[in-house]
């Protein structure tokens, strides 16, 4: 079966707005980079109101432009200089910030985009709104980023999928990390009340297997039950992380209306504001609505 997400491009876009959590994000990405043989664009966008505000004229508010790109241009050089080889660039944006943000990576053909996320950015850069609307926005998977270890490592990824068809999207991503961090896919769905609904979980779980054993990516499942996780699936999926000590959880972004039991919504903004590893989140493309039915596993 042919992927339905493929990474081909090699560009990953980091914004920035110089904090401690942007340059975490920073960190994180310079690393997967190397191991990926991709390129950084360094992205700042300065808020279009914030300057109008703030200077009266063309001329300051082009020198004050100016400064953080130089600022910018910097930072690439600095990192060129201690990480020979790799490749980044700088870009500077005036305008609202997610949507700077999704542009240039819709522009860029960027393959991802690696954000940080802090509760104390003055800017409130990449909290609340913005990250939420970038999340919702992008048309690439957005890594969040609350912290950085001293080695970027994924040896386990949690995969939560639910019995949508747009869940298994993450099978492709889940693929291309573990063949290059020979990692261990952990795939988990939550108990379902009816012997109906069960039969339909199994069935999800049996086609993932598949999938990645036929890519020969090593592999665990697990359905969640409600005896050792009693809570809502946003935090029996952070439970699960912390028992088998995961490096990142990969999530969904949007909710297809008619689905009840399409994982996301209050799940996903639970996961990325208490999770302490890196995020994935990723937009799901509209599918055929006979595609899982038609595609073989064997």
């Amino acid at each position: 079966m042919d992927s339905i997400v493929t990474p081909k491009d090699n560009i990953i876009l980091v914004p920035t707005d110089f904090s401690t959590s942007a340059n975490f994000a920073l960190e994180h990405s310079v690393e997967i980079a190397k191991l990926f043989d991709n390129e950084i664009t360094l992205l700042y966008v300065v808020e279009e109101n914030f300057l109008t505000n703030l200077f009266g004229n063309s001329i300051e508010k082009s020198v004050m432009l100016d400064t953080v790109n130089k600022k910018l241009i910097e930072k690439a050089d600095e990192l060129k200089a201690k990480h020979p080889g790799l490749i980044v660039n700088a870009m500077v944006r005036e305008g609202k910030p997610y949507k700077m943000i999704v542009e240039a990576a819709e522009t860029l053909a960027c393959d991802s985009i690696v954000m940080g996320y802090s509760g104390s950015s003055s800017l409130e850069y990449f909290m609340g709104g913005t990250t939420n609307r970038v999340l919702k926005s992008s048309p690439v998977p957005v890594v969040v980023i609350k912290d950085t270890p001293a080695k970027v490592k994924y040896e386990k990824i949690v995969m939560p999928i639910d019995l949508s068809r747009e869940s298994r999207q993450k099978v492709s991503w889940a693929t291309h990390l573990a063949k290059k961090y020979n990692s261990e896919i952990h795939v988990i769905m939550e108990m379902q009340k009816d012997e109906f609904a069960v039969n339909k979980v199994k069935g999800s779980l049996l086609q993932v297997e598949n999938m990645l054993a036929k890519e020969g990516v090593r592999h665990v499942t697990k359905i969640l039950d409600d005896a050792n996780y009693p809570d809502h699936f946003g935090k029996d999926i952070l439970q699960y992380c912390e028992e088998v000590g995961a490096d990142m959880v990969m999530i969904m972004t949007q909710q297809e209306k008619e689905l009840k039991e399409y994982f996301l919504g209050s799940f996903a903004r639970h996961i990325i504001e208490n999770s302490r590893i890196p995020v994935m989140a990723i937009k799901p493309k509209e599918l055929p609505i006979n595609y899982w039915a038609t595609e073989s596993f064997a």
